[in-house]
Order: structure tokens, then C-alpha cells, then sequence
């Protein structure tokens, strides 16, 4: 009877023994877990959250480490199975960048997650072909987060801002870029660059420049004449014009539009500036005042000149007035009188009469 009761109480020893060994040994364990914590918490590497704290605070730091070991542990576990399960369901991932909370340290490790989106255009200008000295905008909408820098390039070189060249931001991610006096360098190849944290994109656009022609207005170098014509004849109104570009040529009689370009009206001109309105078989109806105008882009130019038009005149040429002579008494009568023939002394005879009956000449008494 003895020696079972002493086997009992030396088998109650020896499990009381190895009970108290096994607990020294995990009291150890943690007192060496937690002297590792301190250690990291004095060299600043590690700090205790919330809950750990609260654990420590309640349970003691012994308790509150086995407590925390076995729910990390846990926490360890369930992220491996569904790290597993997200790769057998090749669920994508998001990438996201956190920053602390600005309620400090005292509550944790909650935090924002922030997400960047990639530019992308939305809207992008066509080509443009311009003329020089004109307003020229080019529009566009880009999106982003954060919202992104817009940057030009103008065949490869950065265009910057000055009183030419201005770009315009306005809401929900509208931009402009405007010229405001396009020139002859502004043309070429253009590069839009949209960048931010996450990427960056772009387009590209042409702008053509026309040079702009020099304009010069209408002035006469000669101008047309007022002319006189018979009826019948051709008229012909003839001037010289000098402008740039070539100007719109305008006839007018009498304040009423010529419809020339007709059998009998029609309009010449040259590369010279000579114009001429030419009128075949000329008639009353066209007689009066013509106006000539020369307009283009850069100005007017008018003149005036009249034409008349005559008749002929048919009249026959009037027949020689016969002189009549009376007869009357004369010196030469008398001396015939006396015996004296005078027209037989100065000529023969016979051929004085002859001629005065041929030409019916009388003699008068003036002579």
C-alpha cells in the first residue's frame, strides 16, 4: 500500500514538474518575444498599434503577446488563401498608393487610397490650313488623374507663351491653343503632350500657312477720253489700269449697267491693265456718259468720259450764182461815137464778142 501511494505521489511530482517546466518555457518564450518588440520599439524601427496597446493595457504584456501572435498568425493565413484564390480566379490588381491619415498615429494604420488615371484625349483638332495674318485656335479635351500638364511642340522645338501664342485653360478639361496673328513661321508640325503620375499621351496636328498677296488698289495709269463719232462707225472708249489683285471691270451709260459681250458691244482686255469698250455701228442711243470702276479687295477706282454721236451730212453742193449785168452808158460807148472802135484795138476782131458770149460776161457800169 505504501509503495502505490509513494508511486502516485512521485507521478504527481513528475507531471507537476513537467507542467511547470512547460509553462517556465512559454513564459520565456513570450518575455523573449516582447524583450524582441521592446527592443525594436526603443530602436524606433516598429511601432504598437491600437490594439495592441489596448491588449497590453488589459491583459498584460505576457497575455496580450500570445494573444496578438496566434490573431497575426491568423491574419497571415487568410491573406495567403486569398492571394491564392484571386491567382486561380486571375482577378487583375489595382494599383493604388496609400498615405497615412492626417488623425495621426493614435488611430492606427488607416489610410487613403489614392488612384491615378492615365491621360487620354478626348477630343483633338483637325488639320488647319490658314491664311497669313488671320485668328487661328486649335481645341482640345484631355482627362487625367491628377489632372495633367499640357505642353506643345512645334516640329519638335517647345512652343512657350508670349503675345502671338496663348494657351487657354477652361473647365472639365477643355484647352485652347491660339495664334493670334498666324505668320509664315508658325508653320509645320505640332506635338500635344498631355503628362501626369501615371502617364502621359498625345496627338499631333498640321497647320499650313498661305502667304498673304500684297494688295495694291485700282489707279488709272491713263484714262478714258470723251470721243466724238458718226453714226455707223465703230467707238472705242480705251483705258489702262494698274492693281493688285486684278480688279472687277464695270461699265456704265448713263448710270445704267452696258450689256456688253454682244454683236455689237464687247469688252477687251490684256495682262497689261488696258481695257477697251468697243462699239460696233455706233447710234444716237449710244451717245452720253460712260463710267468705268475698277474694284478689288483693296479699293475703288472710277472714271468718266462722254460720247457724241453725229450724223452725216448728204447735202448736194449749191450750183454758181450767174452775175447779171445791165447795160448802161460808158466811156467806151462815147469814143465809138466819135468814130473810134476800142474793142477792135485791144483785141481782134470778132474775138472779143466770141468770148463774151462763150463766158456770158456784161460789161457793168463800175468799170
Amino acid at each position: 500500500m505504501y509503495n502505490k501511494q509513494a508511486s502516485i505521489n512521485s507521478m504527481q511530482k513528475t507531471s507537476d514538474q513537467e507542467i511547470r517546466g512547460t509553462k517556465e518555457a512559454l513564459i520565456q518564450d513570450l518575455e523573449k518575444k516582447l524583450r524582441c518588440k521592446d527592443s525594436l520599439l526603443q530602436n524606433g524601427n516598429q511601432r504598437l498599434t491600437y490594439e495592441e496597446r489596448m491588449a497590453r493595457r488589459l491583459l498584460g504584456p505576457v497575455n496580450a503577446a500570445s494573444v496578438l501572435d496566434s490573431q497575426g498568425e491568423d491574419n497571415m493565413q487568410n491573406a495567403q488563401h486569398q492571394n491564392a484564390e484571386n491567382i486561380r480566379l486571375q482577378v487583375p490588381t489595382t494599383h493604388v498608393r496609400s498615405r497615412p491619415s492626417s488623425r495621426g498615429d493614435d488611430r492606427g494604420h488607416d489610410s487613403i487610397q489614392e488612384k491615378f488615371f492615365q491621360p487620354r484625349f478626348t477630343q483633338v483638332p483637325e488639320d488647319v490650313v490658314i491664311e497669313e495674318g488671320r485668328f487661328c485656335r486649335l481645341d482640345f479635351k484631355v482627362s487625367g488623374l491628377p489632372t495633367p500638364d499640357v505642353m506643345w511642340y512645334q516640329n519638335g522645338r517647345m512652343v512657350h507663351q508670349d503675345q502671338f501664342h496663348k494657351m487657354i485653360v477652361s473647365e472639365k478639361g477643355f484647352h485652347s491653343f491660339i495664334f493670334e496673328a498666324v505668320k509664315s513661321a508658325d508653320a509645320g508640325t505640332y506635338e500635344c503632350v498631355a503628362v501626369n503620375r501615371a502617364g502621359e499621351a498625345s496627338f499631333t496636328v498640321k497647320v499650313e500657312v498661305i502667304a498673304k498677296e500684297h494688295h495694291m488698289p485700282p489707279t488709272f495709269i491713263f484714262k478714258p477720253q470723251s470721243k466724238k463719232v458718226f453714226e455707223g462707225d465703230t467707238a472705242r472708249l480705251e483705258c489702262q489700269i494698274s492693281a493688285i489683285p486684278t480688279p472687277r471691270i464695270y461699265w456704265k451709260r448713263n448710270n445704267e449697267m452696258v450689256q456688253y459681250n454682244t454683236d455689237r458691244i464687247s469688252l477687251l482686255h490684256d495682262n497689261t491693265g488696258r481695257i477697251c469698250l468697243l462699239i460696233h455701228n455706233a447710234n444716237k442711243k449710244d451717245a452720253g456718259w460712260y463710267t468705268v470702276s475698277a474694284v478689288n479687295g483693296a479699293g475703288v477706282a472710277t472714271c468718266h468720259a462722254r460720247l457724241e454721236v453725229a450724223t452725216h451730212a448728204n447735202k448736194p453742193l449749191p450750183a454758181p450764182k450767174q452775175l447779171r449785168v445791165r447795160p448802161t452808158f460808158s466811156k467806151y460807148l462815147a469814143l465809138n461815137g466819135r468814130g473810134l472802135d476800142v474793142k477792135q484795138a485791144f483785141s481782134p476782131e470778132g474775138e472779143f464778142q466770141r468770148l463774151a458770149e462763150q463766158s456770158g460776161l456784161y460789161e457793168s457800169d463800175e468799170l
